[in-house]
């Protein structure tokens, strides 16, 4: 339920904070003083695309906050759980949209940045809007199958799940059989190829690390010359030239053995020299036999050459790596395999695939049996419904008609045909309502289905369009009816549904030093009663409308539906 909507220099309104209570609120103002904001407004917590335009004159940026008590809405519990975003302990949650003068917004839910999409996901649980343009969804065939179920939702909703777990199971099956009759079209050549394939690949015995062991042996190899020259030139440093490294340690050693009589800690640096001059002799012996038995094995550097050239074309056919050619194999292996028993899988998935489309037919009938006595039923209702809409000379048919194939909703299609004047035939309803008239078979929807839909929180923006007198205070006692089982927010210029209202706003522009800016003001019922007057009479408010209006309260308490 929305408790509470905070709005900062968004259009007309400067900051406003308006507290909703449960069962049926409306919105009244004269045209212009901001009614579709706040309708914009909500849209936006529901996660509609903000614009810049919305940003008040002068200012930077724009705000609006809803909070929503949602301890009793289960499903939106565990889509909040799912996505590790955190209630308060009172269970609120805060949704909150800035806008920036770049036109982009951000987003947060309970105090975390969150995508827009997660807002309108959330959005789905929370507040279902509904416009005087609403009646879109009315207009499209595809949509009433949606509207049918969802008034027999407790019923049909396990149904339809488990027909949509078969139904995806059945795809799946048929794209595997399209799958293998696709490969059994050219088995013998693609078995063939695969054989071939895999010799090849058999028969050329890699190994993990071959490529790199090969290229580090085809380097050294290749450069045999140059290792032997510079390991001449270390020998010569070392040992052979009159500066060696071994004459010049000899010549340390000399000089220590003169002066070891004057001190006999000397002898310790005497002993390392001999370590030192050993160890670079050994060194020298050790560089020289490793120099000698480098030999130019052109035999080698050919096999190895060959052997990185067949890498190489196995590489360009199979993969860029020896890993990748390693995993075709096995992906080649087994297709291969596959192959050998195609013919005979194909024939086991058929029967799998018989044996679904009858699972499949079975709960088809039985969800279109479903719909088609909930028709007979929604008809009758939606006649009733419509009768105190002041829609009497109305036929109300449910068309249900088999299609020819499976579909996720079943095998049925769905269609409402209408014939509002006597002697008309029944057509589809997109090519016979008016505006208004679809107003009046939503609002009749609505309340037919108020007892099953879970959305806590209702908003009719201006239902009451083309319609007036007793026909807007039926529509009022409807819209009360809901509010029973849902917190209800309507937008009306209509004094018989204001008069019905449990709570009562006020959208008042003012003008201040050349500022205009609108206020929200909750009314006492002193304060209704005149408003309701003013929207009986027009601008000016006189004993007779307040008597009037008085008497339209009273009388709108007084019915039950």
């Amino acid at each position: 339920m929305l408790l509470n909507l905070n709005i900062s220099n968004f259009a007309v309104f400067e900051k406003e904070s308006i507290s909703f209570d449960s069962g049926f609120n409306v919105f009244t103002g004269e045209t212009g003083t901001g009614k579709s904001v706040l309708i914009e407004a909500l849209f936006l917590i529901l996660g509609e695309r903000a614009s810049k335009d919305f940003i008040r004159k002068g200012k930077k940026s724009a705000f609006v906050e809803a909070v929503f008590d949602i301890s009793n809405n289960k499903k939106l519990n565990i889509f909040l759980d799912e996505n590790n975003i955190v209630l308060d302990e009172n269970d609120f949650l805060i949704i909150s949209r800035e806008i920036l003068e770049s036109g982009k917004t951000i987003n947060k839910v309970n105090n975390r940045i969150v995508p827009l999409n997660i807002i309108k996901e959330i959005g789905n649980y929370l507040i279902d809007i509904y416009g005087q343009f609403g009646h879109a969804s009315l207009f499209k065939k595809e949509n009433h199958i949606t509207i049918l179920d969802g008034l027999i939702q407790n019923e049909i909703k396990p149904l339809l799940e488990h027909y949509a777990s078969l139904y995806k199971s059945y795809n799946n099956k048929c794209e595997e059989i399209i799958y293998l009759e696709q490969k059994l079209a050219n088995k013998d050549l693609r078995m063939e190829q695969l054989d071939y394939e895999l010799n090849e690949i058999e028969e050329a015995g890699l190994e993990e690390f071959e490529e790199d062991n090969l290229l580090k042996e085809i380097k050294k190899l290749s450069n045999i010359q140059e290792m032997k020259k510079s390991l001449y030139d270390i020998h010569n440093i070392l040992s052979q030239d009159d500066n060696s490294i071994i004459n010049n340690v000899n010549g340390v050693y000399s000089i220590l053995n003169k002066i070891i009589n004057y001190d006999e800690n000397l002898n310790n640096f005497l002993s390392r020299i001999d370590l030192i001059l050993e160890d670079i002799q050994n060194f020298t012996y050790e560089i020289n036999d490793y120099s000698d038995n480098l030999d130019i094995d052109e035999e080698r550097l050919a096999v190895i050459e060959n052997r990185v050239s067949l890498i190489n074309r196995l590489k360009r056919k199979y993969g860029y790596t020896i890993d990748k050619i390693l995993e075709y194999k096995n992906s080649a292996s087994t297709e291969l395999e596959l192959l050998k028993v195609a013919e005979s899988n194909l024939k086991l998935l058929e029967i799998e695939k018989k044996e679904l489309y009858d699972s499949l037919s079975i709960y088809a009938e039985k969800i279109s049996s479903i719909r088609k006595k909930a028709s007979s039923l929604l008809e009758k209702e939606i006649l009733n419904e419509l009768y105190d809409l002041n829609m009497k000379n109305i036929k109300f048919k449910v068309s249900i008609k088999d299609k020819l194939e499976f579909s996720i909703e079943g095998k049925d299609s769905v269609e409402f045909l209408i014939s509002t004047n006597v002697g008309s035939d029944l057509n589809s309803v997109q090519k016979v309502v008016s505006g208004g008239e679809a107003s009046r078979i939503m609002l009749a929807l609505k309340k037919i289905s108020s007892d099953m839909d879970s959305i806590e929180t209702m908003v009719f923006d201006e239902i009451d369009a083309g319609i007036s007198g007793k026909t807007s205070q039926m529509a009022g006692m409807k819209m009360n009816y809901i509010s029973n089982n849902h917190q209800i927010i309507c937008v009306t210029h209509s004094p018989q549904i204001a008069s019905i209202s449990k709570n009562h706003f006020l959208i008042e522009k003012n003008v201040v030093d050349n500022n205009t800016f609108s206020t929200v003001v909750k009314l006492d019922d002193n304060k209704k009663l005149s408003e309701v007057a003013r929207l009986l009479s027009g601008f000016k408010i006189t004993e007779k409308s307040l008597e009037n209006a008085k008497e339209l309260i009273e009388s709108s308490s007084d019915v039950i539906l």
